[in-house]
Order: C-alpha cells, then sequence, then structure tokens
C-alpha cells in the first residue's frame, strides 16, 4: 500500500470510530509496528489525528463541542468508575452542586446520602435527582442545544444565590500550561461562579480530558481535588507533572 493510501485509510478509519489502536491500524494496513508509529507522528504533526497510548483520536477544535447523546456512549465504564468515587465524597446534610456534563450525570444512580440538596445546570439532571427523592434546584437562564445545560446572564444571577458544601465539576479539558477549559465562554463563567460558591471542588475528568485545551479558561480561585479514573492514572504519560501540580485521586479503593 502507497504511502498517501495509508494516510487516507488511518484518517477514515479515525474520522469513523474517533479512536483506534496501534494494534487495529497494522492490522487494518497489514504494515508493521513501526511504520504506523511514523504514520501516527506525521499525520499528528499535520493536524489530522492526536496521539493517545496504544492508538490515535480525532482532534476536537477547541470552541466546538459535542452533543450530550455523543457524550454519553463515550468511555462509559471508566465515566461510572469515576462517579462512584465522587458520589463517596457527598456527606449526609450536604448541599451541593452538580454540574451538567455526562460524568456528574452518572454520579446519581450512587448518591444514597440522606437530606442532602442539589442545585444543578444540567436539564437531564433533573428527573433522577428526583427520582431518588431528592431536593433539587435548577438555575434559570437560556438551555444549550448540544449539552442540555443552562447557561448566560440569568443562569448566573440564579446561582449567585446560593452556596454550596461541595461542587462537583465537568470540564473538557486540563493542560499543564493553560489548566482548565471548556469550549463555551458562558459555561466557563457558569462553572466559575459555582466553584466560588463552594467550600470543596472536586473535578471529574476521564483519561481523555488530559493534555487537552478547549476555547475557554475556567479561573479557580482556591484548591481543588482531580477526581479520575485507574486508566487514566496508568496511561497518561505525564500524570506525574499533574500529581505534583494539582491533588488528583484515581481507581475505585
Amino acid at each position: 500500500m502507497l504511502t498517501e493510501e495509508r494516510h487516507q485509510l488511518i484518517i477514515e478509519t479515525i474520522k469513523q470510530r474517533e479512536t483506534v489502536s496501534l494494534q487495529d491500524l497494522i492490522q487494518l494496513t497489514q504494515s508493521s509496528t513501526s511504520t504506523i508509529r511514523r504514520d501516527l507522528s506525521l499525520l499528528e504533526q499535520n493536524g489530522f489525528l492526536k496521539r493517545v497510548h496504544g492508538g490515535a483520536m480525532q482532534i476536537t477544535k477547541r470552541h466546538e463541542e459535542r452533543d450530550m447523546s455523543d457524550k454519553e456512549t463515550r468511555y462509559q465504564n471508566e465515566k461510572r468508575e469515576i462517579a462512584k468515587v465522587a458520589a463517596r465524597q457527598i456527606s449526609e446534610g450536604d448541599t451541593i452542586y452538580l454540574d451538567a456534563g455526562t460524568t456528574t450525570l452518572e454520579m446519581i444512580p450512587y448518591i444514597n446520602q440522606q437530606d442532602i440538596v442539589v442545585v444543578t445546570n444540567g436539564l437531564t439532571h433533573v428527573k433522577p435527582l428526583l427520582e431518588k427523592g431528592i431536593k433539587v434546584y435548577m438555575t434559570g437562564g437560556e438551555i444549550k442545544s448540544t449539552t442540555l445545560a443552562n447557561i448566560g446572564v440569568n443562569a448566573v444571577k440564579s446561582l449567585q444565590k446560593y452556596r454550596f458544601d461541595k461542587a462537583f465539576m465537568g470540564m473538557n479539558s486540563i493542560d499543564l500550561k493553560y489548566g482548565l477549559t471548556t469550549p463555551d465562554p458562558d459555561e466557563s463563567k457558569m462553572k466559575e461562579t459555582a466553584i466560588h460558591l463552594a467550600s470543596h471542588i472536586y473535578v471529574l475528568l476521564d483519561h481523555s480530558k488530559f493534555n487537552e485545551v478547549s476555547f475557554a479558561e475556567v479561573e479557580i480561585d482556591k484548591g481543588f481535588e482531580i477526581l479520575t479514573s485507574e486508566k487514566a492514572i496508568n496511561e497518561i504519560e505525564n500524570i506525574t507533572l499533574y500529581k505534583e501540580k494539582y491533588e488528583i485521586s484515581g481507581g475505585l479503593k
């Protein structure tokens, strides 16, 4: 197979699957490991893909965000693992902020604490919380079509009325240089407001969020803990650098 044909096949496969392993590409192209590694390095340099441990994944533009239905199908087992750890951080009687997002949504089945109050900007979170008998307040404002999250000036104003023992935050990206980021400045403002109003902050991140940078910075004015997965702890090559900079917990104990 010619180099150009092999490169095109790799690009199309990653577009279809979003993430593909090195072994799959070797079998698909009938090429050697060293050849595929060189191909991936070149394609990454030219902006066609992002190399990850054991393979490659599709690049998402910094200002673009996947919709909720797409996110729900990605890394489900990993998100549940993180969600279980996060739910354990809730204490009886807590008032918590539950950020919009698929990983925070996964927390709800594991919340068994009594007499808690939840404020959320996630439209998808309200019904399952109510079904568990949890008292729920939802922020106002515009509903974002892709993530079903409340955003905008009115959402921020309604959020500012509350105070929280703990905030559980979803996030699109984390980078050692640029910190926490998200594609939408309006969602960034909501996250910053909730973080400012909480005594303890937990940021939930699966392995795909590390070493990524999105469009809008999320400024944090206090310490926070990252809750992640065993996969991230074991497979992110520079995870030690993150541990030196942030408090990180990962994996079910």
